[in-house]
């Protein structure tokens, strides 16, 4: 199978550049843990009511740092061959901003409330752990059984870079979606990521279509499409395909353990979690420092200097690592 490579550098007409998302998306959504909107103000099933647009004007960082939920709806999200292998506008994201407090309230706000809903699935001959709420893993499931219809595929796939692991992103104090249990990275191998390869030109993408449609079709978004791009990462995220006009399939299911209802106004939510203290790490077959870099959310270079590897290639299997902040 030929691997695909960006050769167009055209851009999205600005037209292409509205969003279509609202309030009664994020419902459609996730029809489990919402109930409607009234006003500004989107309504949980336990009676939680969440702003939806604090009204202020932001840049780009702001975005990512300071949003809001509508923020998350800022770019649109371009749909199978529409968005793939093209040139992308300067910061053009769709799905990378994120309201947090949206996402600690509906699959848990620490590691340990998270835990209490992950369930272990097999992903081509391999077990992984993913979250049951929304049915991340039934979705995922999905994903699997039409990928293996062309076993071609295979190799992009495992071994996997990740799926859970409470972290920050890597030069943020943003909490990762792995750290939920609703993201997975497939195999890095094949994978391009922006702060390795930068941003200067666009990335030499290997990850097929079929792939991409396949997780798109069952509710993920692709980091591929993103200017600051990732093809290695794949996000349950519902609401972003709806607001693009895509029809997928949704859960709706008997609500996962309960939680108790959030009296704090956004503005008072909880901080952002510190980053980890170093630990220690024994590597394990298939594990790279790539993909190590990509679970732990710290750069390559920094495990290279913690532990005086100077040739990243030679790494052996049962070798403990120093895992830096």
């Amino acid at each position: 199978m030929k691997t695909p490579i960006y050769v167009c550098c055209t851009l999205f007409a600005a037209a292409t550049l509205q969003a279509g998302g609202s309030c009664t998306t994020l419902v459609r959504a996730y029809p489990t843990y919402l109930s409607g909107c009234s006003g500004n103000m989107l309504i949980w099933k336990d009676g939680t009511r969440m702003p939806y647009d604090d009204g202020r004007s932001k840049s780009f960082q702001e975005l990512l740092n300071h949003p809001d939920l509508q923020d998350m709806f800022r770019y649109p999200y371009p749909r199978g061959a529409k968005g793939y292998n093209v040139r992308l506008p300067k910061n053009f994201d769709p799905g990378r901003i994120r309201y947090e407090p949206f996402f600690r309230k509906m699959y848990g706000d620490s590691a340990s409330q998270v835990r209490q809903h992950l369930t272990t699935i097999d992903w081509f001959g391999k077990r992984i752990r993913v979250t049951r709420i929304n049915g991340v893993d039934r979705h995922l499931l999905a994903v699997e059984r039409d990928l293996k219809r062309d076993p071609r595929l295979r190799k992009y796939l495992i071994p996997i870079g990740g799926t859970f692991m409470w972290r920050t992103i890597a030069g943020t104090h943003r909490l990762s979606v792995h750290s939920f249990g609703a993201a997975i990275d497939i195999n890095t191998k094949y994978s391009a990521y922006w702060r390795w390869g930068g941003l200067s030109k666009p990335p030499k993408n290997k990850i097929p279509l079929a792939i991409v449609e396949a997780f798109e079709r069952h509710g993920f978004i692709w980091g591929g499409k993103w200017y600051h791009y990732d093809t290695m990462h794949f996000e349950y995220r519902p609401e972003i395909l709806l607001a693009s006009g895509s029809r997928i399939p949704v859960s709706r299911q008997k609500p996962l353990g309960t939680y108790k209802r959030d009296k704090r106004s956004a503005a008072s939510a909880k901080s952002y979690p510190k980053a980890p203290k170093d630990r220690s790490y024994i590597i394990q077959s298939g594990d790279t420092l790539y993909s190590l870099s990509r679970r732990f959310g710290v750069s390559r270079q920094k495990i290279m200097q913690a532990n005086g590897i100077e040739d990243p290639s030679k790494i052996r299997v049962g070798q403990k690592l120093v895992i830096p902040r």
